[in-house]
């Protein structure tokens, strides 16, 4: 039989977020809609603030400072809203089908079979955590071996037809540029096969002639171009991560969702 176990001081961090988070659900139910954004954006900005304080303060030698010590409570915070968060989203989702269903909807019967689906995978994980048998097993088995992992594999593998159709768009030969990712991608896939290798394989291994096999040549390719291009496109991505991040923690972001009223 299941017993939980839990930590007392766990618990009370659970009773504190939800009673302050259902506080700050409430002003914002009741507040003006003048005074709601500022509330959010002061919200957002203090919990920003603890994170960027507690990694550019200098640190001891045991590499803290004085918001150290708070992190690990500060991560239960964020848990315990994640997982309310979850429980929003879930019913929004049972919301937003029911209505599908009750209304008959066009696609209706999708609905249904995501919510018989998320019944089952659910029910089928907390008996076999937490009421372990052979039955169980089974049941576990059937929903996420036989048919969530089977569904998957089939998802991908079309989505894998994707990725050719998408391929042959990109690699028709239509400018220089589209020759050139052409012939790359044609000596890169060549080099890794065996019967790539076999057209080279005269070659010497040793001495600049070893420079024209082919596995060589896509390894340079590889190596020296794709990955410093990789780098450069991964840099990029980081600057603007980290600009976004600092929109969102400033409430400067703005957009379809940002500028509606809350």
């Amino acid at each position: 039989m299941f017993t939980p176990q839990h930590d007392g001081m766990l618990l009370v961090l659970i009773l504190v977020t939800m009673i302050v988070t259902g506080i700050l659900l409430f002003l914002l139910s009741f507040l003006p809609v003048k005074f709601r954004k500022p509330l959010i954006a002061a919200i957002t900005f203090l919990a920003g603030l603890y994170y960027v304080l507690e990694f550019f303060l200098p640190v001891d030698a045991a590499k803290s400072n004085a918001l150290t010590p708070y992190r690990t409570g500060f991560a239960q915070i964020n848990q315990v809203l994640l997982a309310l968060a979850t429980g929003v989203g879930i019913f929004s989702l049972f919301s937003a089908h029911g209505r599908a269903i009750v209304r008959r909807r066009s696609g209706w019967g999708f609905s249904v079979t995501l919510l018989v689906a998320f019944f089952a995978i659910m029910i089928s994980g907390f008996i076999h955590n937490y009421f372990p048998g052979p039955v169980a097993d089974g049941i576990y088995r059937l929903c996420f071996n036989g048919a969530l992992k089977n569904l998957q594999a089939a998802m991908f593998s079309i989505v894998s037809f994707y990725i050719v159709s998408a391929a042959y768009r990109a690699f028709r030969v239509r400018s220089v540029e589209a020759t050139i990712l052409l012939a790359s991608a044609f000596i890169v896939m060549i080099g890794q096969v065996s019967l790539g290798q076999a057209i080279t394989a005269g070659l010497p291994t040793t001495g600049l002639a070893a420079s024209f096999r082919l596995e060589t040549i896509a390894d340079w390719i590889l190596t020296r171009i794709n990955s410093p291009a990789l780098l450069a496109v991964e840099l990029g991505l980081g600057v603007g991560l980290l600009s976004t991040a600092i929109r969102l923690w400033l409430s400067l972001e703005r957009g379809s969702y940002f500028d509606r009223e809350v």
